[in-house]
């Protein structure tokens, strides 16, 4: 009995040094970094993950994901997502993910649905050691990006929407433990958010990224991740996660629109997963995320010092 007790306070001392170890990190990141809550692309979906000894993969999946992070001028925010993914036929799947927001900072606080992201996912090839996919999906606005408090405009930070229709398009390859995974994100029109400065407004820890009709650029996001299997059913996932937005986004400040300047280019982001099968057809996970280059102006609200993400999946 002391062994098994001993191994299993082994375990526990390295699972926790490694979420330390992420932990500790996190104040040598700009402070201001735009992190891992991207606007879709990365989050929208993924052929079935990679398993050594997986032979039939599950019709139905069942996720809870909840993801802690502090935002633009360390606003926090909470983000309580349901993912459902249906599995057609072996090679095709659909799959929804809807998220509830929870924000609050020196501004206020903001509370709603966030935006669905559905996606259709076809497995192209699936040989001994790689499979191939491609991803068709895209992101529906569940409001304008107008929520006010105490009847202020609040800016993109605060908002649960980004407020527009998005389509995003992406292939996915996977070769043994690698994981490599390649999306192209488009939003459609502006959104009707109404943040501008506050006239007289001084205080700087109250001055957010102006986003007023905002019109968001295109972005290409790659992901980059290896698994490795540990004992017990566990693994950790190591990842790199470079986001480029395309081309300058776009504002409306006193009926003129304005080129936000330093709003493209790249932002580049790593994680950590920790991974454990605790029941047969249930499997736990821990994410930690933070930024090492970002963008000069942020208007989205895309805005991440860390990212902390808790999940848990069912599947049959």
């Amino acid at each position: 009995m002391y062994k098994i007790n001993r191994v299993k306070m082994n375990k526990t001392i390295i699972f926790l040094t490694i979420v330390l170890i992420i932990i500790n990190l996190f104040p040598f990141v700009s402070a201001n970094g735009q992190g891992c809550s991207d606007a879709g692309a990365c989050s929208i979906g993924s052929i079935n993950e990679v398993s050594g000894n997986e032979t039939k993969p599950p019709k139905f999946k069942l996720s809870y994901d909840q993801n802690f992070g502090l935002g633009e001028n360390f606003i926090l925010i909470s983000t309580t997502s349901l993912i459902v993914e249906h599995r057609f036929t072996k090679s095709t799947s659909f799959v929804v993910r809807m998220p509830f927001i929870f924000t609050t900072g020196n501004l206020g606080n903001s509370t709603g649905i966030g935006d669905v992201l559905i996606s259709f996912i076809q497995q192209l090839f699936h040989g001994q050691n790689s499979k191939l996919g491609i991803l068709v999906g895209g992101k529906l606005r569940t409001n304008n990006s107008d929520f006010t408090f105490a009847d202020e405009p609040l800016p993109m930070a605060y908002q649960t929407s980004l407020g527009t229709y998005d389509i995003i398009i992406g292939a996915q390859y996977i070769y043994k433990t690698w994981d490599f995974y390649l999306a192209y994100q488009h939003p459609f029109g502006r959104n009707n958010n109404q943040y501008l400065h506050p006239e007289g407004e001084s205080d700087e820890k109250k001055l957010y990224y102006e986003s007023a009709q905002l019109r968001r650029g295109d972005d290409i996001a790659l992901r980059v991740q290896k698994t490795f299997f540990l004992k017990n059913d566990q693994r950790l996932q190591p990842g790199i996660m470079p986001i480029y937005r395309i081309q300058k986004s776009e504002i409306i400040k006193n009926d003129q629109n304005v080129v936000l300047d330093g709003s493209d280019g790249l932002t580049l982001n790593l994680y950590l997963t920790y991974s454990k099968k605790i029941k047969n057809n249930t499997t736990f996970s821990l994410t930690g995320a933070f930024p090492i280059i970002d963008k000069a102006y942020r208007a989205d609200g895309l805005t991440r010092n860390f990212v902390f993400s808790l999940k848990i999946t069912n599947f049959w």
